[in-house]
């Protein structure tokens, strides 16, 4: 099969419908969110206008704390706010607009595995934003999750734009995303991040985001800020790793995989790498020091242990 020339790529995907919710978030609730002055009922009473977001709070906090004892549900949005928390709320108010558009601009590729893009997606973007704030890097406008979550939708555009190609490329397996990547461009002539970051450059989405979309399986190669890239590539390592491999048929990656990624190296540096010199007397001043703070490590295992139920109650 033929790839595409690069006039016919970009006509194909300029011809996607734009999604409104990229730029515009529920404004009112963003307001009570960042409020100090906010009470969580009138929180849940702008929840409440939004059956998609609402249907998304009560989903989780039910998954998260009572399984499925249908006794112990929580059918009321202030309660389940409450248990959720704010920064939980504002990581479902990111996602919702943006999830109800994409599933409409699917529906003329009917055969899209939709459950498994979104488990990873969501995973990925809720990672990406525990890894910055391990790292120590902050984001004002939501950009360390929509990056995450948006960061494999030049996949969906390619099984929009060109479904003949799309099947071709991924029904053969991939040993890592970047022998993935070089099958896209050999059978499609761009690679899934290419395609995604241009269509939301044609957006007009930030140019942090688009830069971590498009160089988010070679972190080094971004421009804008590495760190952010960097942190979406170990996130797509570790959701993978516990078995939610979305769209890429790729291996599921080995266990600690995710710190000899490039990616880890920008964000955190050796600082999980013991030095091979250390000696007996520094190795237990530092384990003391482990007992009274958590390493990255070990408050990213506790993130991964959690992160499972929380997918199972957004998607």
């Amino acid at each position: 099969m033929k790839a595409p020339s690069d006039f016919l790529l970009i006509e194909r995907i300029n011809q996607c419908p734009k999604l409104a919710s990229l730029r515009s978030i529920n404004q009112t609730l963003e307001a009570l969110l960042d409020s100090e002055d906010s009470f969580m009922a009138q929180i849940a009473e702008v929840i409440r206008l939004d059956p998609s977001l609402t249907t998304r709070v009560l989903d989780l906090v039910n998954s998260i704390f009572f399984g499925t004892k249908d006794e112990q549900r929580i059918s009321g949005v202030e309660e389940a706010s409450i248990f959720l928390g704010l920064n939980r709320i504002k990581e479902l108010l990111a996602a919702t607009p943006v999830i109800e558009e994409i599933f409409r601009l699917g529906k003329s590729s009917e055969s899209f595995p939709w459950v498994d893009f979104w488990k990873h997606s969501i995973g990925t973007a809720i990672l990406s934003r525990e890894l910055l704030s391990l790292a120590d890097e902050k984001f004002e406008q939501e950009e360390d999750y929509v990056s995450g979550l948006l960061h494999n939708l030049g996949i969906l555009i390619l099984a929009i734009t060109f479904p003949e190609h799309f099947e071709e490329v991924y029904r053969k397996p991939s040993d890592t995303p970047l022998n993935l990547l070089e099958l896209e461009g050999s059978l499609v002539g761009w690679d899934h991040a290419k395609i995604g970051a241009y269509y939301l450059w044609n957006h007009h989405i930030s140019e942090e985001v688009v830069d971590a979309v498009h160089w988010h399986n070679e972190p080094s190669q971004a421009t804008v800020n590495p760190k952010l890239a960097s942190a979406i590539q170990i996130s797509d390592n570790l959701v993978k790793q516990l078995g939610v491999l979305g769209m890429e048929k790729t291996a599921r990656p080995a266990k600690d995989s995710h710190l000899q990624l490039e990616g880890w190296k920008i964000l955190f540096g050796d600082k999980t790498v013991p030095p091979a010199d250390e000696g007996e007397e520094e190795q237990e001043q530092k384990e003391e020091e482990e007992i009274l703070e958590p390493t990255i490590e070990d408050r990213l295992s506790e993130t991964l242990e959690r992160l499972s139920q929380t997918l199972n109650g957004i998607v």
